[in-house]
């Protein structure tokens, strides 16, 4: 189900809810702020060779003419979200100053989910129609998270992404832990930590096993042996492989192979 409200009173706002989305999006941009609620499964987001991931109740954001993609990350993922696109000039005159910007993509802020579902909410009942008073108390939440100053921790890492990133790649299969992971961009484990989950929205390990988990469903086939591949990918063993499968992609890695079966 998709739904589109152009919002009548401010222009260029519109609010667009998606339940069981099953297509990509290949790479495009908005002259917008992309801003989402994501309600169901895991959103990811393909930009400047990062994969940023959101899970259920985060919020993601891509700023105004961001090149990126919209993967789905497997075959009969259910995908549900609300997203508000807001103008540049709106964000820009509710915070103050000019060309506010969002280094952070994905984050949790249960008290903006709900300030956005109460603008939709009253946008609706209100004939498209969008309340100034609610506009304003969730973009002035929402500025919390801009980058107006980025700390010189996160400013190291941000330089290091790339190197990050393809160190675990390279290591889906290794036993690779955080002070590994750190020493690889040359940081302490904490501050790596921080700033990784500041870029990213999850903490480099949890990252860590979406990738693992997306990674080893790639390679199943109608002969794969599961308990081998979950050794393979560093699972400790068949249960916790199925067990992080399931929460991943929602069905158990043998249900799955079951389905490439039929």
């Amino acid at each position: 189900m998709t739904e589109l409200i152009k919002v009548n009173n401010i222009e260029d706002i519109e609010i667009l809810t998606m339940v069981g989305q099953k297509q990509s999006f290949p790479n495009h941009f908005h002259n917008t702020f992309c801003i989402s609620l994501i309600t169901e499964g895991i959103e990811c987001i393909e930009m400047d060779k990062k994969l940023i991931y959101s899970k259920k109740n985060f919020i993601s954001i891509s700023n105004p003419y961001e090149i990126h993609s919209n993967p789905l990350m497997y075959k009969n993922q259910k995908l549900s979200f609300h997203t508000i696109y807001f103008p540049q000039i709106v964000i820009d005159e509710i915070a103050g100053r000019k060309n506010v910007f969002f280094e952070k993509r994905s984050f949790k802020d249960l008290k903006l989910n709900t300030y956005l579902i109460d603008v939709i909410k009253s946008t609706k009942k209100n004939q498209n129609e969008l309340n100034p008073s609610l506009l304003k108390k969730f973009i002035e939440r929402l500025i919390i998270h801009s980058s107006e100053n980025i700390k010189k921790d996160d400013l190291m890492f941000k330089n290091n992404w790339d190197k990050a990133i393809k160190f675990i790649d390279e290591n889906l299969k290794n036993n690779v832990n955080l002070e590994t992971l750190a020493s690889s961009c040359k940081m302490d484990k904490f501050k790596f930590a921080k700033s990784f989950k500041y870029f990213c929205g999850i903490s480099p390990m949890n990252y860590m096993l979406i990738k693992r988990v997306f990674e080893a469903k790639e390679t199943i086939s109608k002969e794969t042996n599961l308990t081998a591949l979950a050794y393979e990918f560093n699972f400790t063993d068949m249960s916790h492989f199925s067990r992080q499968f399931n929460r991943y992609i929602g069905l158990s890695p043998k249900k799955y192979q079951q389905n490439l079966s039929e």
